[in-house]
């Protein structure tokens, strides 16, 4: 069985994304992404972007720094259950993140509940009182064994979030994504790097500009991009008169 790191506790939305993809495996749960990407394990498994959210700065930096190759992606809509012990018409407090807390302000504002923040949408499930209930993942549920009063109570259904899986099994490559760190700053040096994608007709699908944390200022690009083969390798030697360039993984499409 296949070992994983992967964002912790058991019963997140981030487990629940590797079910999807691993079917069974061994989770090493950590508490950061830091300490995924550090962990010993080989395959990992992070978020790298939410529809609602924009990408995850934490893991964007990290994969700057590490090396680490994306193998997969996969994506998973955020249905947010809610969850409780008490009977709808008996509940005064909702506990959960933040983040799942104010996707689900409809439900929370038409029943007055009180707000409770965790630091998971899986904790917010342990140990629920009477009264309370919980807003997270329908696995969390099944693993604390406490009832589903309702399901996808969230404001909108456009919530999904993408995940990255690292140095995992190889499968076709569609997609890229590369590092960017030019190494001067001077008038149109962007339009000439995105000029090497569009003359090799590739089409970018992301790209991110982040801080290199060394001085103001100074920026790196996290790009993605639809690939086709034989135009890639001419891209990236574009791309290197401009910037250093680091290939981060070849992989397929999201489903």
């Amino acid at each position: 069985m296949k070992k994983v790191a992967l964002l912790g506790p058991e019963g997140t939305y981030t487990h629940q994304a590797a079910k999807k993809y691993f079917g069974d495996f061994e989770p090493a749960y950590c508490s950061t992404i830091r300490e995924v990407f550090e962990s010993e394990v080989e395959t990992k498994f992070v978020p790298v972007e939410n529809s609602l959210g924009g990408g995850v700065s934490d893991t964007v930096d990290l994969l700057r720094e590490t090396d680490n190759e994306i193998t997969a992606e996969v994506a998973l809509p955020i249905n947010h259950a809610l969850i409780s012990h008490t009977g709808l018409e008996n509940i005064e407090t909702v506990k959960s993140h933040p983040q799942a807390l104010a996707q689900c302000q409809e439900l929370i504002n038409q029943h007055g509940w009180n707000e409770v923040e965790t630091d998971s949408t899986a904790k917010a499930v342990e140990n629920l009182e009477p009264g309370e209930a919980a807003l997270a993942s329908e696995i969390a549920a099944e693993i604390n064994n406490v009832p589903i009063l309702q399901k996808s109570v969230q404001d909108t259904d456009s919530n999904t979030t993408r995940f990255f899986v690292l140095n995992g099994s190889p499968e076709p490559s569609e997609k890229t994504s590369i590092i960017l760190e030019p190494g001067e700053d001077r008038p149109g040096l962007l339009h000439s790097m995105l000029s090497c994608f569009a003359g090799h007709q590739i089409n970018l699908t992301n790209i991110q500009s982040r801080p290199t944390k060394k001085e103001l200022g100074e920026y790196f690009f996290y790009v993605e991009a639809n690939i086709e083969d034989k135009n890639l390798e001419n891209a990236v030697k574009c791309l290197e008169t401009y910037a250093d360039v680091k290939k981060l993984g070849e992989y397929s499409r999201v489903e």
